[in-house]
């Protein structure tokens, strides 16, 4: 079992994606542990996701918009405009995805973040790495729903975190699909209740 990660873990975060100008995701996980990477955030699978657009709300199971879901790790980084994801290669046809965003933050239980559009994506059968959604990236900058600032941030994160996927270095040398293995072998049940206050602006 990685260092860290605790036996006795039953305190559930959640994360809540913002996507603007008027979209949000939230699901939840359980904090696993933290090292020199960031902090281990992992879901379950048949965990409850909520995603919602102009005010229009739909649920599904994390990992999948069908089915039973997927069980994945996350790691928020010490420091970064990222947030990665480590999907079980056996069930998903990825291996890693990440989104670029703002600093994810921490409240009250709730890791807040704003997807800047550009992903970071390694497929579990291929290990082709690409950077994804430069279409979407570019309208929301055109629109302005993402700043001149914030752009330059996200394409610097991108090209770096590419790198990293590519070589298979820092946490994606191996570390997030040992942590996520280790996890879903803990039996932790999966998380079926979001508080109603997870859906209103932090």
């Amino acid at each position: 079992m990685p260092s860290g990660l605790d036996r006795r873990i039953t305190e559930v975060n959640f994360i809540r994606k913002l996507k603007r100008p008027d979209g949000c995701a939230v699901w939840p996980v359980y904090r696993t542990g933290e090292d020199r990477f960031g902090t281990w955030l992992f879901t379950p699978k048949g965990s409850l996701h909520r995603g919602e657009k102009a005010g229009v709300a739909a649920y599904c199971n994390v990992g999948s918009p069908v089915g039973p879901g997927v069980a994945v790790m996350h790691l928020v980084p010490r420091a970064g405009w990222w947030i990665a994801t480590f999907w079980d290669q056996a069930e998903s046809r990825w291996s890693v995805t990440v989104d670029i965003c703002t600093p994810p933050r921490l409240a009250d239980g709730v890791w807040i973040y704003t997807d800047l559009e550009l992903d970071v994506e390694a497929g579990s059968r291929t290990g082709e790495v690409q950077v994804v959604d430069e279409d979407e990236f570019a309208a929301a900058c055109d629109g302005e729903f993402i700043t001149a600032g914030e752009a330059v941030a996200a394409r610097h994160a991108a090209d770096q975190v590419a790198r990293l996927v590519r070589d298979a270095a820092g946490p994606f040398a191996g570390a997030g699909h040992r942590r996520l293995h280790a996890a879903m072998r803990l039996g932790l049940a999966p998380v079926r209740h979001l508080p109603p206050r997870l859906f209103h602006d932090h």
